[in-house]
């Protein structure tokens, strides 16, 4: 059975990773997989056909950079997805690449499986394509499901895969939290902006900080970019104990996206924050997104559950002193994550795809 499974940022190369082995796991038949990924689909053996490690952008700028670095690779996978026998494409999010292979797909006669749609956390609509470009939809909110389903898509939830993720890193071994986490992003430019203020945030507190590098940026970087602004501080880094770091937080900072629910379902209070350069803060002034939410469980919960630092203007002292309310009242975020699991629903997502996956070949 042919497989090409295409993940566009990090958060997907990790779930890609999982099903991978998930898929392994459940069939004796023979799989070949191919695909767009990064470090961990490379690990487990995937065959890449384009890297995606640099692909994620922030930004007008940002994307218009990246852009022509996505474009030159299209091309190659276009003509593997054409060339040789059809098989299973499940593309994960990134639906500006995503959406145009699983067109080229269909056409070649593959079947689509999509895992987590493109904007799937949205309350009134969903991806108007879906449904003509896809054979199965996996989404990770019970709404998401609901709405594909009534545009006439084949629409599945089996829960958000963050559940599986977590339940699979093993049980709590401690019970002390004394750290403070940071995942300062998985993209290049979130380091750049998110490192030195982490710097004017943190530089003065006794706590050891527990440096949480995406799979794409990796731990020599991440430490080496932290070494040159705090020479003196010996903190922690890891990228494969990411679970294990935010069970020892007593409260996060955690750059806005997928990061925010690692830190919720891990019942680690977090301070959210989102440094942009004074360009994009002006387009996001001017597109009306001001004042809006952008961390994932003040969006999935409709509340303002965590606190949001957004802009060019965030300063050191501003998140300091944030971080510090976190720490003195936890219980209200550590009750609405509570709901929030709740809401992410059952643990078996990855397995419950995979199985999907494998009756379409």
């Amino acid at each position: 059975m042919r497989v090409f499974i295409s993940a566009g940022e990090a958060s997907g190369d990790a779930y890609a990773a999982a099903l991978v082995r998930e898929m392994r796991r459940l069939t004796d038949e023979p799989l070949e997989f191919e695909g767009v990924g990064g470090r961990l689909m490379r690990a487990e053996g995937v065959n890449l056909v384009a890297d995606s490690t640099s692909w994620g952008a922030i930004g007008v700028i940002e994307a218009a950079r990246m852009l022509p670095r996505v474009s030159a690779q299209m091309p190659t996978v276009l003509a593997k997805l054409r060339s040789g026998p059809p098989g299973v494409l499940i593309p994960i999010d990134f639906g500006f690449v995503n959406i145009r292979l699983a067109r080229a797909a269909k056409e070649a006669g593959w079947k689509v499986l999509y895992f987590i749609p493109p904007s799937s956390w949205r309350r009134n609509r969903q991806g108007r394509d879906l449904p003509q470009i896809t054979d199965a939809i996996s989404t990770p909110f019970p709404w998401s499901a609901e709405i594909l389903n009534r545009m006439g898509a084949n629409a599945h939830w089996f829960g958000h895969p963050i559940r599986q993720l977590l339940a699979e890193s093993g049980p709590v071994t401690t019970t002390v939290r004394d750290s403070i986490a940071v995942l300062p992003g998985s993209r290049r430019q979130e380091i750049a902006q998110h490192l030195p203020l982490a710097a004017r945030a943190l530089m003065g507190r006794t706590e050891v900080i527990d440096f949480i590098a995406a799979p794409n940026i990796g731990v020599e970087r991440l430490q080496a970019a932290w070494r040159q602004l705090a020479p003196e501080r010996r903190d922690r880094f890891t990228v494969a104990d990411k679970y294990v770091a935010l069970r020892r937080a007593k409260v996060a900072m955690v750059c806005s996206g997928t990061a925010t629910l690692d830190a919720a379902l891990s019942d680690c209070p977090m301070v959210v924050v989102w440094k942009t350069s004074i360009f994009n803060h002006l387009v996001g002034f001017a597109m009306g997104l001001s004042g809006k939410s952008i961390g994932l469980p003040n969006i999935l919960l409709d509340e303002r559950i965590v606190p949001e630092h957004v802009g060019a203007f965030v300063t050191g002292q501003e998140l300091s002193t944030a971080l510090d309310q976190v720490l003195a009242d936890p219980q209200p975020q550590l009750e609405a994550f509570d709901r929030l699991r709740d809401l992410l629903g059952p643990e078996d997502a990855i397995t419950k795809t995979a199985e999907l996956a494998l009756s379409l070949g």
